[in-house]
């Protein structure tokens, strides 16, 4: 008899999607590529905004994770500039920024995460834009 081949689980992608990772604080940089890798994804990533962006431009990626506050182009500012190069694209911006983002910022189309990061939200967030939806609510 004939074993059924496993099924690919939504905890791990048949592809390794490309996440970039955009945050100007080390650690956690190097906390979300070792997430990213762990959950089956290819990390890369940028120290800000302008290498986020000069990075973005030369790879092909399946989503941006960044920052909000960071020196040089803030989070806003990447997800615009990413948004001329590629309108399709998942951007999760996270924040320790408790107020409320300008409506006209929202429609730039991205999913904000609050600081501390829940890494279940996190893992949730990214798999829901890598299939397409893009969420404008904050978590």
């Amino acid at each position: 008899m004939e074993r059924e081949s496993a099924m690919p689980t939504a905890e791990a992608p048949t592809e390794r999607a490309r996440i970039l990772v955009i945050d100007d604080d080390r650690y956690v940089r190097m906390l979300l590529c070792d997430l990213l890798s762990n959950w089956g994804y290819e990390a890369d990533a940028a120290v800000d905004g302008i290498e986020g962006l000069a990075l973005f431009v030369r790879g092909r990626y399946d989503a941006v994770l960044t920052d909000l506050t960071m020196p040089n182009l803030s989070g806003l500012d990447v997800v615009a500039g990413v948004r001329v190069l590629d309108p399709t694209i998942g951007v999760i911006l996270f924040t320790a920024f408790t107020g409320e983002l300008d409506p006209d910022e929202r429609r730039l189309g991205f999913t904000v995460l609050r600081k501390p990061l829940d890494i279940e939200g996190l893992h949730r967030a990214l798999r829901d834009t890598l299939a397409g939806s893009i969420s404008a609510s904050a978590s």
